[in-house]
């Protein structure tokens, strides 16, 4: 198995992604049809409710209780990660507490660190991974071209993974936590003034409010 990630340090495990987590792929078209949705109920995640690394806390599709309940092998943890599967570049997000017990829906794959890996392996530190611009090109060129591109299951469960010591995992994933908090916090920023701007251009332009 060729490393995706040359000259890592000599104590750094080289391992394929599917020897230390589970790969599944979301219900088929004959589990999940369009007259099971629903207006209230479960929400089923999909490839669009993924975007920058989180899943959209208002998804689009819900199904009832009752149909979830039916698909319970496709109920998320806290701690899954989910790749969106139908799109020309790979993207994913890490299932927090919010999302626990959500489904994944029929365009996303999900990995799931095993029971026995949970001692070697923290999936936020395989969120780091998978946005490594060698991890990211590799599995973007897997990707199956056509009318809508497609990623596998089989194509992720063989990815090449870089395994190091729990201690720099620890370290990668704080990193990236505080990083991505000041990235939130800019956010805000952005949203606020953005609101801001547009509460007052209409009294600006109306004369209702003066610049001057």
């Amino acid at each position: 198995m060729e490393p995706l990630i040359s000259s890592t340090p000599a104590n750094w495990q080289h391992r394929r992604l599917d020897e230390i987590c589970t790969v599944q792929a979301g219900p088929g078209g004959s589990l999940l049809k369009a007259a099971d949705r629903v207006a209230f109920g479960t929400p089923v995640v999909n490839t669009t409710d993924i975007t920058d690394g989180r899943i959209t806390p208002t998804p689009t599709y819900m199904v009832s209780r009752d149909k979830a309940r039916s698909l319970d092998r496709y109920e998320l943890a806290e701690g899954d990660i989910l790749l969106a599967r139908l799109r020309a570049t790979t993207s994913h997000a890490v299932v927090t507490e919010a999302e626990s017990r959500w489904l994944m829906g029929s365009s996303t794959i999900r990995i799931c660190v095993t029971a026995a890996a949970r001692s070697a392996l923290l999936p936020h530190y395989l969120s780091c991974y998978l946005r490594h611009p060698s991890v990211h090109e590799f599995l973007t060129r897997q990707i199956q071209q056509g009318v809508v591109p497609s990623l596998t299951k089989e194509v992720v469960s063989r990815l090449p993974l870089a395994l190091p010591p729990l201690e720099i995992q620890n370290s990668v994933v704080e990193v990236a936590a505080a990083v991505q908090d000041k990235i939130q916090a800019h956010e805000q920023v952005i949203h606020a003034a953005r609101q801001l701007r547009d509460a007052l251009i209409p009294q600006l332009v109306s004369g209702e409010l003066t610049a001057l």
